[in-house]
């Protein structure tokens, strides 16, 4: 299980532009490796919590969150230059809802390395959400995510993508959608 840090509390914001993946220091007389390019899965991005007993109205909101940003690093593995990692951390902001019982909770996230629409690797994470007393709102970072990207000496990093979102229920991403007009 990948744990994540708590930051100082911010209210929440909209989506932030999501930050490029940026290279690694090279060795001397080396360049970095370039890095997929991130970013989030459309409809994904939010997740909102209801009580168990099947309740939709703010009233029974447990937690609100939404992924704000992705960063990390690329770096060869070995000297041959493939594979390349890719480091990667999740930014996200979370709201207590008002029938959230106590002050944590857990909500799940991924991080997926694609070629071509196709998902090659991807990593649950299950993100610990604590609130401070007296605090309703919270941003987040996760700790680094370590992916292998399928490189070869003709296949360059840039050639794979790299994705996040929420890792939501059938019934959560049905309210993801009626927020959104049905889209």
């Amino acid at each position: 299980m990948r744990m994540l840090s708590r930051l100082t509390p911010l209210p929440l914001l909209p989506i932030l532009v999501v930050g490029a993946l940026t290279g690694c220091g090279p060795d001397k007389d080396e360049f970095a490796p370039p890095c997929p390019r991130p970013s989030l899965v459309r409809g994904l991005e939010d997740v909102t919590l209801f009580k168990s007993d099947g309740g939709k109205d703010l009233t029974d909101m447990v937690v609100q969150g939404r992924v704000v940003g992705l960063g990390g690093e690329c770096r060869f593995i070995t000297k041959g230059k493939v594979p390349v990692e890719a480091s990667v951390s999740v930014a996200a902001e979370f709201l207590r809802g008002p029938a959230m019982q106590g002050r944590q909770t857990t909500v799940s996230l991924f991080i997926a390395v694609t070629e071509g629409g196709d998902v090659l690797d991807k990593q649950i994470l299950q993100f610990p959400v604590e609130f401070p007393p007296n605090v309703d709102r919270v941003a987040l970072t996760s700790q680094p995510v370590h992916m292998v990207l399928p490189t070869t000496p003709t296949k360059s990093p840039a050639a794979f993508g790299i994705v996040a979102g929420f890792q939501l229920t059938p019934a959560e991403l049905e309210t993801n959608k009626q927020r959104r007009g049905g889209r």
